[in-house]
């Protein structure tokens, strides 16, 4: 049955607009399914769950474990470059880092991190670590509106850590990926597939559900000025060019009719959609964490 591998993940991207969910195996599909959010969000966890489980249904996944990304303004994502060391070291003294690199307190906040270079070139004791802090009450409400579906939530993965995994094998450069979402946008920043550097940004814009619907006015003609400044303190912070070749988009913004022309005239840079397994743009957070 669909699904019923013991190792098959059903990716599930709650977003604020749609709820989406894909499980794929090797090079194929096994399941797809999506459905509107309810307009609370996951502050009413039982709607939530109640379209989550619809979806789970739509999309014939018979299996139960499922990962999600969490995401939303607080959940912090620092970048930092410490004294090369093993992980198990690296994650004993992790409240300690997080205490130093965090704006808030890590009483209450859930905490976990990743080595991004486990072998960097030119940069001889150091290491790459993503460290990521969401308060636990937000994760918990996460794994309550699964357990509501019928669903193991398994694991709670990043958006960029999920986008990486999953257009990171096409790219071969230094690329620069954007997943337009409806209330954010995340700058995300890649080299050789690798996962660098990301921002997210508030955008707040109106979606189009397919691809040349026109759309109203929205807050994307700053996007452009956003993109320089998070290469601008990527290369401040390290130290050392980036230098993309290629802007990849995803998420239901690329919709937006005139959205690629704009983007290339303005950063003179290819600008191709992410359709990852032939999906739309919009289930590349949902495929990328399947294949967790």
């Amino acid at each position: 049955m669909l699904g019923r591998g013991s190792k098959t993940l059903l990716g599930v991207d709650l977003g604020t607009r749609l709820i989406k969910a894909v499980a794929v195996r090797g090079k194929r599909i096994l399941a797809q399914g999506v459905k509107e959010a309810p307009p609370s969000g996951i502050t009413d966890e039982t709607k939530m769950a109640a379209v989550l489980a619809d979806v789970v249904e739509e999309s014939g996944f018979k299996g139960r474990r499922a990962v999600s990304a969490i995401d939303g303004e607080r959940v912090i994502v620092r970048y930092l470059r410490l004294p090369r060391m093993p992980e198990q070291e690296l994650r004993s003294g992790l409240e300690y880092e997080a205490e130093r690199y965090l704006p808030v307190s890590t009483q209450d906040m859930v905490l976990d991190c990743a080595i991004l270079d486990p072998a960097p070139a030119g940069l001889t004791g150091q290491m790459l670590v993503l460290l990521a802090a969401a308060p636990r009450e937000l994760a918990l409400s996460y794994y309550r509106i699964f357990r509501g579906a019928g669903l193991d939530l398994v694991a709670l993965d990043l958006v960029p850590a999920a986008l990486c995994r999953v257009l990171g094998p096409e790219i071969k450069e230094e690329a620069i990926i954007l997943d337009l979402g409806a209330s954010s946008t995340q700058v995300i920043l890649v080299r050789g597939g690798q996962l660098l550097y990301s921002r997210r940004i508030n955008t707040n814009m109106v979606i189009a559900s397919q691809e040349g619907t026109p759309l109203g006015f929205n807050s994307l003609f700053n996007l452009p000025q956003e993109i320089r400044r998070s290469l601008e303190f990527y290369r401040s912070q390290v130290g050392r060019e980036f230098n993309p070749s290629k802007v990849y988009l995803t998420g239901g913004g690329s919709y937006q009719e005139g959205l690629q022309d704009f983007l290339h005239l303005q950063l003179d840079l290819p600008i191709e959609v992410g359709r990852p397994y032939g999906l739309g743009p919009e289930f590349a957070v949902a495929t990328g964490l399947s294949l967790r």
